[in-house]
C-alpha cells in the first residue's frame, strides 16, 4: 500500500512539471524573441533632452554627440546681458575634459544670441545608436557688469549619432 501512495506522489509531480514546464518554456521563448528585437534595449527609449544650463538654454534638438566623443551644442544666452565665455568642459561617464574646441575662447555672446559650441569629451569609444548622458559646462563673465566666474552646467541625454 505504501508503494502505491509513493507512485501517486511521483505522478502528481510529473503532471505538475509537464503542465507548468511548457508554460515556463513559452515565457522564456517570448522573452528571448523580445530581447532579440531590441525591446529591452534602453537606447530604444532614450529621449533627446537637455536639462540645466540656467539661465541659458539649449534649444530642442540643439545638440548631438558623435561616436568619437565630440559634442556639438547650441547654447542661447539667457542672462539678459552680453557674456564672454572664457572656458568650458564636457564629459561622458568618468571622462571629463575642460576644453571647448571650437570656437576659440573667449567667445562674446549678445543677449538672446545662440552660439554653437564644440566640446571634446575624452570618450572616444562610444557606439553609434547607443544611449548616453553627458555633462557640460561653461564659465563666463558678464561683460555689462564686469562680474566674473559664473558657471552654467547641465546634462545632455540622447543617442550617439
Amino acid at each position: 500500500m505504501k508503494t502505491f501512495a509513493r507512485n501517486k506522489k511521483g505522478q502528481a509531480a510529473m503532471e505538475y512539471l509537464m503542465t507548468y514546464g511548457w508554460a515556463i518554456l513559452i515565457v522564456i521563448i517570448v522573452a528571448a524573441v523580445l530581447f532579440s528585437l531590441g525591446i529591452f534595449n534602453p537606447s530604444t527609449y532614450t529621449t533627446t533632452i537637455a536639462t540645466g544650463f540656467n539661465p541659458h538654454s539649449v534649444p530642442a534638438g540643439g545638440f548631438k554627440i558623435s561616436s568619437g566623443g565630440v559634442i556639438t551644442m547650441q547654447l542661447t544666452n539667457g542672462a539678459g546681458a552680453t557674456i564672454s565665455i572664457t572656458a568650458g568642459g564636457a564629459g561622458v561617464g568618468g571622462s571629463h575634459v575642460n576644453a571647448i574646441t571650437s570656437p576659440a575662447t573667449p567667445i562674446t555672446v549678445a543677449p538672446g544670441q545662440t552660439m554653437q559650441l564644440v566640446y571634446t569629451t575624452g570618450a572616444s569609444t562610444l557606439t553609434s545608436g547607443s544611449g548616453y548622458s553627458a555633462n557640460a559646462n561653461i564659465t563666463y563673465t558678464n561683460v555689462d557688469s564686469g562680474l566674473t566666474g559664473f558657471i552654467s552646467s547641465g546634462t545632455l541625454s540622447g543617442t550617439v549619432s
